[in-house]
């Protein structure tokens, strides 16, 4: 038995056949509106309004029926709800049975979804140092495959490197002429993507301040002197930007402003960069794929810090550009979708608005109601990154069998993924279009920050992790050696960040506050490790774990709940895999901590009378082998003190 709830059901299921034939009408449709009854009323109800209206008083009923059922040993019908009751001993048996039979396994049953994943996740620009909001995107990404790796489906994760478009060539062209600087500072410890950030964000602002003074100058031969202030003070913002990597960096960013001084058009050599970087030219593919190499290295330093990996780092110049793609994707629309395809200005457009609602496609393919037109190709003819999409959609399609694509990306980002699925509709690949799923996920706000990762202001996300891992120090340097208390502080650090990212719906903004992070008394990564380490401390004491399991002739409420607890989180695990809810999980983990750490300080389990310590025992080992599997799920680190 590996999910202790299908007992509990099966017997309602009987229950509800029986009283079919006892008052001559189906109610065993009912099985699909069972919900958890107050705790004064028994386990489970079912709102049976209309059956008590036409039956009255079913009590002899039911007391017929009792004797017939395995674990239910209580139906009333109060207020138009069958509230049922279960033998609590009996069903504690079955529960803790399967925990102690399966342990990391309990939580699989056959309502798991299997089949094949594929889930892209994080694929952060790499210009600069992830911030937060690729943290959450990474945090999720991850914690979805782990989610449907434990449930048995075949989940590849994939990062998609963003080596294209327009970000790129400020990140070659600046570590071009700084090269021996940037790797100086590498070699000496400094992080590699924190390098190459100041690298990006100091080039690009060189370019927006010759651009714009350019500009500037233009129109104060017009004599339009007011439109020229406006872009004077725009210029002064990107000189300021300047100035703050003076303070960190003053080296550095002397040697950029004096090399990228020297070429007279920098903005239209960043276009010509772009292009020749797509078109495959030996040498700019050398220089920005050396300055990508970099920033990815310190992307997997930070990642590992979050135990997240991948199987495969996708390049956006080999799985799209190189290989053809970006031609079919062009070819394939023509061909199949001609009508919706239009030349603006040079560019070549599709009309993704008019294709749906020719076709009507929202319900279909779960669009948004709003489709804007999508530009394919610039006029320069270079391709842009929702078509590059569209050919790494096919790329997956190609080369890999899967039931789902899941992509974990923002929900800013809501029109381009209909878009993408619209075009792959018109080329004819509606089977893959339906197997798309965006995975949507909003903003994460720090109070008092305004980001902006072109002008170096934003929260990275090793910020993150070394704030709360100084704050989480500030606790336990002194209860372990200086090794221990830094690998604590490490491991509680990770497991805040991470489910602080979990904890709010993916859909819900999530406004990070540090009272709310590093919470030990509730909702919080830290309160679920210290309830895990308490448990496992418990164990530690007692010894060996009795192995015959004798269920007390009486079971307190709260051990009651705890159990009823346990016996549900199979049913958990399968809703939110089915549904994709991660944030399900976090609220089944802190609910199930909450009940344990209030039981543990009203009952006694070592010093308990010895028929009762053996029971309490197992009934701890129960929840910490649940907590510890939902952690694995959650990627929260699990420590044996802190």
């Amino acid at each position: 038995m590996n999910n202790p709830y299908d007992e509990v059901i099966r017997d309602v299921q009987s229950l509800l056949g029986f009283l079919s034939s006892e008052i001559n009408k189906d109610v065993t449709g009912y099985i699909n509106e069972v919900i958890r009854a107050p705790s004064q009323y028994g386990y489970l109800a079912i709102p049976m309004h209309n059956i008590a209206r036409e039956h009255g008083d079913l009590n002899e009923v039911i007391s017929r029926i009792l004797p017939k059922l395995k674990l239910i040993n209580k139906v009333v019908l109060i207020n138009g709800y069958l509230n049922i009751g279960i033998n609590t001993r009996d069903y504690a048996s079955i529960v803790l049975s399967a925990i102690n039979k399966l342990g990391s396994k309990y939580g699989i049953s056959d309502k798991c979804p299997t089949g094949s994943y594929i889930i892209e996740h994080t694929s952060a620009n790499p210009a600069k140092p992830m911030h937060i909001g690729h943290g959450r995107n990474a945090v999720l990404g991850d914690s979805l495959a782990r989610l449907l790796r434990f449930c048995g489906a075949s989940v590849r994760v994939h990062f998609y490197v963003n080596d294209c478009g327009d970000q790129m060539p400020y990140v070659g062209i600046g570590y071009y002429v700084s090269k021996e600087l940037v790797l100086n500072r590498i070699n000496n410890g400094l992080k590699p993507d924190e390098v190459m950030g100041i690298v990006y964000s100091v080039t690009y602002a060189v370019s927006e301040i010759k651009r714009l003074s350019k500009q500037i100058e233009q129109l104060k031969k017009e004599n339009r002197f007011e439109d020229a202030n406006k872009l004077i003070n725009e210029r002064d913002e990107w000189v300021s930007v300047i100035n703050s990597f003076m303070e960190r960096d003053k080296e550095l960013t002397e040697a950029l402003l004096r090399e990228l001084g020297k070429f007279e058009d920098l903005p239209t050599m960043v276009k010509q960069w772009s292009k020749a970087y797509e078109d495959g030219d030996e040498f700019v593919r050398k220089i920005i794929r050396e300055a990508v190499d970099i920033v990815l290295k310190g992307f997997r330093i930070t990642l590992d810090r979050l135990s997240i990996g991948f199987d495969s780092w996708d390049f956006e110049s080999e799985v799209a550009v190189d290989s053809g793609g970006v031609s079919k994707v062009i070819n394939e629309l023509l061909r199949k979708a001609s009508q919706y395809i239009e030349r603006d200005d040079g560019a070549l457009v599709f009309r993704a608005d008019k294709y749906a609602q020719d076709l009507r496609l929202w319900d279909e393919l779960k669009l948004p109601k709003y489709i804007p037109k999508a530009t394919l190709l610039r006029s320069d003819g270079t391709s842009l990154y929702l078509t590059r999409d569209i050919a790494y959609a096919l790329w997956f399609w190609s080369n890999f069998k899967f039931d789902k694509l899941i992509r974990v990306i923002g929900s800013e980002q809501a029109h381009p993924q209909a878009q993408l699925k619209l075009a792959l509709y018109a080329m004819g690949y509606h089977e893959m279009a339906m197997k798309l799923i965006h995975y949507s996920y909003e903003m994460v706000n720090l109070a008092g920050t305004k980001m902006s990762g072109r002008r170096g202001i934003y929260v990275s996300l090793d910020e993150l992790l070394n704030e709360a891992k100084i704050r989480v120090m500030d606790i336990v340097k002194d209860r372990f050696p200086q090794d221990e208390a830094n690998r604590v502080a490490e491991a509680v650090a990770a497991g805040a960040i991470r489910y602080s990212f979990l904890s709010v719906s993916p859909n819900k903004p999530l406004t990070f506050s540090w009272n709310k992070v590093l919470n030990l008394k509730q909702n919080s990564g830290p309160f679920i490790q210290y309830t895990y380490v308490r448990a496992n401390s418990i164990l530690e004491k007692a010894g060996e774990l009795p192995k015959d399991i004798q269920i007390p002739s009486s079971i307190p409420s709260e051990e009651e709940e705890i159990i009823l607890m346990l016996g549900e989180y199979p049913e958990v695990i399968a809703r939110a895999a089915q549904e994709l809810r991660l944030e399900n999980l976090i609220d089944y983990a802190n609910r199930l901590s909450l009940v344990f750490n209030s039981y543990y300080e009203k009952y006694p389990v070592l010093n308990a009378e010895p028929e009762v310590r053996e029971f309490r025992i197992n009934l701890v080992n129960a929840v910490k082998t649940v907590l510890g599997n939902i952690m694995d799920i959650l990627g929260i680190p699990k420590l044996k003190r802190m």
